[in-house]
């Protein structure tokens, strides 16, 4: 409707004009056709002069306006500015939909802004006063001052409550802030943001509004120095190892015979990004009843060829046949000194273990044989006996490590169900995985991408690349209200 007013208003414009131009042609007078040498110009040939041009520079404006509405004789910026006093009139091009949104204009650092009052959602209104075409491509700039709460467009957030995090890196067009609390004094140097965060922050959440790609570390303390394990384990087994090159695995695996069924195990071996680069299964010793007599004991190895520097995962699978796991595995040997555990295990005698904690972690026990109550000991940060007594039998024991550092265990015994989100054999083996990114706003750790937000003490400039038509809006949201100022709303048309 706004387009078809628009172009009724200006066609009786044109009509309008051609009639003033009819009339002046019909009175003017005859002139003399003879020219005379240097003959001056009459004062009202002058003026007659000028309203021809005038008619006809309009003529084209709004031909060349309507039919060419990209041309360069539109203007294609529209702003509201704090210091606007008709942001609500529906008249303008821009314009707020809502009352009682905005407080009163005020100075802050040299910037006019108007405290957001409200958390009531509000829109801003693009209804241009002449014809553009659908889909026109536009950057939608805001900026605000003091943004102590989340900021919603559309739904969804653009800015985060940044008052309990602080800057710290800026590496191409990614700008790291983290909580207050893990700010440091002096931080390891990388060439992208996601080795910075791996290098100075491990295991702390992420949350990204930048494109991030977890990487692959590279770690300096690597060695293809043989680990070797001599605990024996019970039924799968999850590890994640840093390699290069060659990865060399030999273990000896043992059937216990307790139950009926083959007992063999499957080893997949998979690379960061899910993609299976070897599997393999390891036959059962031939006895397939339930004997309960062990089984020999039988030497398998396997190698990996040409492997690019990078964590691999190693899956240990036993035969889903059983119905209880029926085989081990022990005296693993790999080719590497960073090895991790992942999820849990089961070892039959003692075992000793190292984690870090970067953040609360909890290593969870629990035992069902009889005889199986041990001691567990714990050094590092914290320095405590655990006692699986007989009370705990076939009770799961959480024990919570909620003080940053290093920490190691030794079972006493064994037959003990294990269960992490990684450990390794010991500090020298161990390593930290790259972190994905959370879909937790309140985490650790914030990355921005600087060509969409950029933040400079306390005012933040957001960008977004978008289409607009005639009739467009943007819905703005605050989370709470009294917590950030509003300074201004530009649209750039590409005209």
């Amino acid at each position: 409707m706004n387009t078809i007013l628009i172009l009724m208003l200006e066609l009786l414009l044109i009509e309008v004009l051609a009639l003033v131009f009819l009339l002046v042609l019909f009175k003017r007078k005859r002139q003399d056709k003879e020219i005379k040498t240097k003959k001056r110009f009459k004062p009202e040939q002058i003026i007659m002069f000028l309203i021809y041009a005038t008619v006809f520079l309009i003529i084209a404006y709004l031909f060349v306006s309507n039919v060419f509405p990209n041309s360069f004789l539109n203007s294609g910026t529209y702003e509201i500015k704090a210091s606007d006093a008709n942001f609500l009139d529906a008249l303008n091009s821009l314009s707020i939909d809502q009352e009682g949104v905005l407080g009163e204009k005020t100075e802050i650092d040299g910037e006019t802004v108007r405290k957001i009052i409200s958390e009531k959602p509000f829109n801003i209104l693009f209804n241009p006063k002449k014809v553009i075409t659908d889909n026109t491509p536009a950057t939608l700039t805001l900026s605000f001052l003091y943004p102590n709460t989340d900021v919603y467009l559309n739904d969804k957030l653009i800015i985060p409550n940044l008052n309990n995090y602080v800057f710290v890196k800026a590496i191409g067009n990614k700008q790291v802030y983290v909580k207050k609390d893990l700010e440091k004094s002096s931080y390891k140097t990388a060439t992208t943001a996601e080795d910075f965060i791996y290098k100075n922050f491990p295991q702390q959440s992420i949350y990204s509004f930048a494109e991030y790609s977890s990487g692959m570390p590279i770690l300096s303390d690597y060695s293809d120095s043989q680990t070797r394990i001599k605990t024996q384990f019970r039924g799968n087994l999850k590890m994640a190892v840093y390699a290069e090159d060659t990865l060399e695995i030999s273990f000896t695996k043992k059937d216990l015979n307790s139950y009926v069924g083959k007992d063999e195990y499957t080893l997949t071996i998979t690379d960061s990004q899910d993609k299976q680069i070897f599997k393999r299964t390891f036959e059962d010793d031939g006895d397939k009843k339930d004997s309960s007599e062990e089984g020999d004991e039988q030497d398998f190895s396997s190698r990996v060829y040409d492997l690019k520097k990078g964590i691999y995962y190693l899956n240990f699978i036993r035969e889903d046949g059983n119905k209880y796991d029926d085989s081990t595995i022990k005296d693993l040997k790999i080719n590497t000194n960073k090895i991790l555990f992942l999820d849990r295990c089961l070892p039959l005698d003692e075992f000793e273990f190292y984690t870090y904690v970067g953040n609360e972690k909890t290593i969870g026990f629990y035992y069902w044989h009889t005889n199986a109550d041990q001691k567990v000991y714990q050094t590092g940060q914290q320095d405590e006996v655990i006692d699986l007594n007989v009370a705990w039998k076939s009770k799961r024991y959480n024990q919570e490590l909620d003080e940053k550092g290093d920490y190691s265990f030794e079972l006493e015994k064994g037959d003990v169900w294990l269960y992490f989100d990684e450990i390794s054999p010991s500090k020298e083996s161990w390593f930290n995985l790259p972190i994905k990114t959370s879909n937790k706003v309140d985490s650790d750790v914030i990355i921005f991408d600087s060509n969409k937000i950029s933040i400079k003490n306390n005012k933040v400039i957001y960008l977004q690349n978008i289409k607009v038509s005639e009739d467009t809006k943007f819905k703005l949201q605050v989370l709470d209200k009294d917590k950030i100022y509003f300074n201004k709303v530009k649209l750039d048309l590409e005209l």
